[in-house]
């Protein structure tokens, strides 16, 4: 038998490293298309404005501003917020040292978040052995769909919850590929932790457990004890975290406020209808909007529950498909991906009353993780297609398809424009949805808030008369009213913001302002001290009672109340200054350096006199409403 030659055995040799090499470039070649895209994708937001409800999550957050380890605590074990999403808030509470309340930094970061799960997204679907899977993850990175997620710092709760889910995932498929022993039980253990991670971030991924059994069916063709107990811990996790998520919402974010969602029937036909609208919006995405119009269901109409039918005639004829155990079909493993779709998306179709409900019934952040499910079939079906297409058809399919994901991107690229202010976002969304209240009211604080008094007033009419039943459009009507001196019609407006909403002391404040502007000082004196029975020690609501008192011609009680302000706080400028006057002193004249405070909306220089305008304990107006999602 003839030796190799010298030449044959370096090229042996060498053959691995170089297939390792290939494999490697072909990978950084590809994880470089996502990542190009999807920075290319989001590129309008790295400088975007802080939208929505941004500032009551972070601006105005004093907790996640803290940078204490007492304010960390408190996020974990105590917080504030509507929503029990302790990792969310801690990476916000990490992130503030450095951001402070530029908020560049904070969408750079959830994008990386997104493109992290994009790419965990790829190494998921490879590992399952799905075709496709660097497609559906491309698909996935640039889809005009996860827009709201991405370019909405408040959302980063999705984007920081995606990658944990899917390393959960990862290390789920990873152990249940081995054989017993220490790799599995390391990556079976490795799952749990990173599912409670991601638990913790956001609650909607509860329906992992019984997505592990669907997987262990889609796999084996069969549900045994043995996954069952495997996924018990799963289960107990979804069970904690989604008991104390569904009292926070109840308690916090929707507390004593009547969301109108309608019975049994309502829900049921709003959930089926949503399901629909949720798979056209992966499939098809465009006119998207951050707030779409809400569906009237109370009571609903017949037509309304035939989506139904449509999704059982489907499941049917894909269970008539799923083949057998051992030799698979097309159906299963089309139940596989919407059965992932709609275990994701159950937790908000309305069975369960959420907060969010008060402005519309759909959002697409609700989609973020579950269009994954559908996508990975759009990436799977388009790969078998193209792999068993003619030599000859295949440039057409390749040609094709490179249109619609530029398209794909180019939407998405032009959405996030959209997403890069709130001028931009609520425009953009009454163009198409001019009955969403929300968008009237947002944007009529934005106006306000730069002096447009005329354009405030124009959007908060809207919102009033779209939601007549809500504290906090009164309350915004009313503060316009107030600054075009119709102080009769403001003060009306104000006293229905507080019957709506008698928990908040920034209306009542506001109506107190509002009497007292209007000369009814007797009245405005009783408003301020009803808000000093619920804070007995707040010494700006002293100050402000005795004003009213001293304008009532008691000045000897004034008096009284001044210097009890001055005791809880001496340094209360207006209070001194008051009890100077009350006392027939001159009142000392401000330091050079002093600046008089601006007027609040709602407020007035008391006339002729050296006298201080009343003081509220907050903003005077709240433009931002009571934002809930």
């Amino acid at each position: 038998m003839a030796r190799p030659s010298t030449a044959a055995i370096q090229a042996r040799d060498t053959a691995p490293s170089a297939t390792e090499a290939g494999r490697w470039r072909d990978f950084l070649l590809h994880a470089a298309i996502i990542a190009l895209a999807c920075l290319w994708v989001y590129s309008p937001s790295y400088h975007g404005d802080w939208l929505w409800d941004d500032d009551q999550l972070i601006t105005a957050n004093p907790v996640v501003q803290s940078g204490s380890l007492q304010g960390l605590s408190k996020l974990w074990f105590n917080p504030d917020g509507a929503d029990f999403f302790p990792l969310s808030y801690t990476a916000l509470w990490a992130q503030w040292p450095f951001f402070k309340n530029q908020p560049t930094g904070y969408h750079v970061t959830t994008i990386v978040l997104h493109l992290i799960g994009s790419l965990l997204l790829w190494a998921l679907l490879d590992r399952m052995r799905i075709p496709g899977a660097w497609l559906s993850s491309l698909i996935f990175a640039i889809h005009p769909v996860a827009v709201e997620s991405v370019a909405w710092v408040s959302e980063t709760k999705n984007t920081l919850s995606l990658p944990l889910f899917l390393l959960a995932c990862l290390c789920w498929v990873v152990q249940d590929d081995e054989h017993e022993g220490p790799r599995r039980t390391r990556f079976y253990l490795l799952s749990i932790v990173f599912f409670l991670l991601a638990m913790l971030a956001k609650t909607s991924m509860v329906g992992l457990p019984v997505l592990l059994l669907l997987h262990a069916w889609w796999k084996r063709g069969t549900v045994t004890v043995q996954d069952l107990i495997r996924t018990s811990p799963f289960f107990l996790i979804s069970l904690v975290l989604g008991l104390i998520t569904i009292q926070y919402q109840h308690g916090r974010a929707i507390g004593a406020e009547k969301i109108l969602v309608g019975g049994v029937a309502s829900r049921i036909a709003t959930a089926g209808m949503a399901i629909l609208f949720y798979l056209k919006q992966i499939v098809w995405p465009v006119s998207l909007l951050p707030i779409y119009p809400r569906w009237e269901v109370d009571p609903p109409k017949v037509w309304q529950f035939l989506a139904w039918p449509v999704i059982a005639a489907a499941a049917a004829w894909l269970w008539a498909n799923r083949g057998t155990a051992d030799r698979p079909g097309w159906g299963r493993h089309a139940l596989f991906g919407l059965g992932f779709f709609l275990l994701m998306v159950l937790p908000v179709l309305g069975f369960v009353t959420i907060s969010y409900m008060r402005i519309t019934w759909v959002a697409d952040h609700f989609i973020y993780l579950p269009m994954i499910g559908v996508i990975a079939l759009i990436g799977a079906a388009a790969t078998r297609w193209y792999d068993r297409s003619t030599a000859s058809a295949q440039p057409l399919i390749l040609a094709g398809g490179a249109i619609l994901l530029a398209t794909c991107g180019l939407l998405a690229f032009r959405y996030a424009n959209a997403w890069a202010s709130e001028d931009a976002l609520w425009t953009h969304t009454l163009k198409t949805n001019h009955n969403a209240w929300q968008a009237h009211n947002r944007l009529g604080a934005k106006k306000f808030s730069r002096g447009d008094i005329e354009g405030g007033f124009y959007h908060f009419t809207q919102s009033t008369r779209l939601r007549p039943d809500l504290g906090e459009t009164h309350n915004n009507l009313g503060s316009a009213l107030s600054a075009k001196g119709r102080l009769n019609e403001a003060i009306k407006e104000f006293a229905m913001a507080c019957q709506l909403t008698p928990h908040v002391p920034a209306m009542r404040v506001n109506l107190a302002n509002a009497l007292f502007q209007a000369g009814r000082f007797v009245e405005a004196g009783d408003a301020f001290l009803f808000l000093l029975e619920k804070e007995p020690k707040n010494p700006a609501l002293l100050n402000n009672y005795a004003v009213t008192l001293y304008r009532q011609g008691n000045k000897d009680e004034a008096i009284r109340q001044f210097r009890r302000a001055l005791e809880i706080n001496p340094t209360l400028k207006d209070a001194r200054e008051g009890l100077a006057v009350a006392l027939g002193e001159q009142p000392a004249a401000p330091a050079p350096q002093q600046q008089q405070a601006p007027n609040l909306p709602g407020q007035s220089t008391l006339d002729a006199t050296p006298f201080p305008s009343p003081t509220p304990t907050g903003k005077s107006f709240d433009p931002l409403g009571i934002q809930s999602k």
